[in-house]
């Protein structure tokens, strides 16, 4: 996974190193219906998909959150880093309308938004990591 930068949520403020910090919650994703939530700094890694719509975001040691994209988000499969920036006045991210990835590009920073946030099981993380390789 790369590298990621993490936006303050107030405008401004710019890019901030993202600290790999662990994640209090257990490993296994929360029952259909309950939240699965995670702070903006636990964000140590991501990887994106070709079609520059989904992106997998690393949170502590083996949690993985895709990221369903509102459209295109251009450059993000090739980029070195990625900020996040949280909506809402919150520092957690519970869902895709509590964040959106901001994407440097060749005419200034691009904000892409994320419409839904969905954690990985086990077993798709693993896939994963198979498909990478």
């Amino acid at each position: 996974m790369r590298r990621i930068a993490i936006i303050a949520a107030v405008a401004g403020l710019g890019f901030t190193a993202a600290g790999a910090s662990a994640v209090a919650s257990p490993d296994t994703p929360p029952p259909a219906g309950e939240r699965s939530c995670f702070f903006a700094d636990q964000v140590n890694g991501w990887r994106a998909e070709k079609d520059e719509k989904t992106v997998y975001l690393e949170v502590g040691p083996n949690k993985v959150y895709r990221a369903d994209l509102f459209s295109r988000c251009i450059g993000v499969d090739d980029a070195l880093t990625i900020g996040i920036r949280t909506r809402g006045g919150g520092s957690s991210i519970c869902d895709g309308m509590d964040v959106e990835l901001v994407v440097s590009s060749a005419i200034g920073p691009q904000t892409c938004h994320v419409t839904r946030l969905t954690r990985l099981t086990p077993d798709e993380v693993e896939a994963l990591k198979a498909k990478k390789k």
